[in-house]
């Protein structure tokens, strides 16, 4: 689905170009008619792929307004948290109350994170953006991810973007997840069910090949060969492993 954008107005020097996703289209639509009436500049996604996907090609936004209904998971939160390194405002549906308990204090403390009840009109959705970017300026903001450095290979984590021999590789946000994975776990044998519910919202369909999918195009992308010190094994029936050939040093943060 290609997102729809909202001109708005400006707000300098505080948020003011905002990403929603998740929810149906009529609560994206209520979210978007009370952001206009306070002049956010606003665009709408479906799925967490598509809003990376415009942040990929260059589309910067303040902030992310995360819809949670019936349909949410906690693995669609830790994916959300995972892939998009923004302030959130979680909008959480009147008949799906219960979810605020899924929110762990852990995930919460120190984060920028609000919540609101639906319906919200402007004013409700205004006060909490500007409680958000206070976080975003104050003290309690959550400290920086260190990016993963190995020979050639350089994740930077709060871009999500990885690059080799100092050119970026593009990466599919599930893409960089698995090698992630599998840099962090350098000569260990991964198991594909460990690999899986790091990735998606709920278990693997038995015989479902989407994993190895992801891995075959890192693979590929990311030249995972000798000419690169490393050497990507498959364990059939088991998972993955990651070994190091003749390494320079080993895996660190930087």
């Amino acid at each position: 689905m290609s997102p729809t954008t909202n001109a708005g107005l400006s707000n300098p020097g505080s948020i003011s170009s905002l990403a929603l996703v998740f929810g149906d289209d009529r609560n994206r639509g209520a979210l978007r008619d009370a952001l206009d009436s306070q002049g956010f500049a606003s665009a709408a996604f479906d799925s967490v792929q598509n809003l990376w996907d415009s942040l990929s090609s260059g589309r910067r936004y303040d902030a992310l307004i995360a819809c949670a209904d019936k349909a949410w998971s906690p693995r669609r939160w830790v994916n959300l948290r995972s892939m998009v390194k923004l302030p959130i405002l979680v909008v959480v549906s009147r008949d799906a109350l219960e979810l605020a308990s899924t929110f762990d204090d852990e995930s919460i403390n120190g984060e920028r994170i609000e919540f609101a009840t639906a319906p919200v009109d402007g004013a409700e959705l205004a006060m909490r953006l500007r409680l958000l970017h206070s976080r975003r300026n104050g003290t309690n903001a959550p400290p920086v991810e260190e990016d993963l450095i190995w020979g050639s290979f350089h994740f930077k984590r709060q871009a999500r973007v990885v690059l080799v021999d100092g050119v970026e590789v593009r990466l599919q946000p599930r893409e960089f997840e698995v090698a992630l994975i599998l840099f962090q776990n350098l000569g260990k044998v991964i198991g594909r069910a460990e690999i899986e519910a790091q990735l998606f919202d709920r278990p693997a369909s038995p015989g479902s090949r989407v994993l190895d999918v992801h891995v075959t195009r890192v693979r590929r992308k990311l030249s995972l060969g000798p000419e690169k010190g490393v050497r990507l094994l498959t364990i059939y029936g088991v998972g993955y492993r990651l070994v190091a050939l003749n390494p320079p040093s080993e895996a660190r943060s930087g």
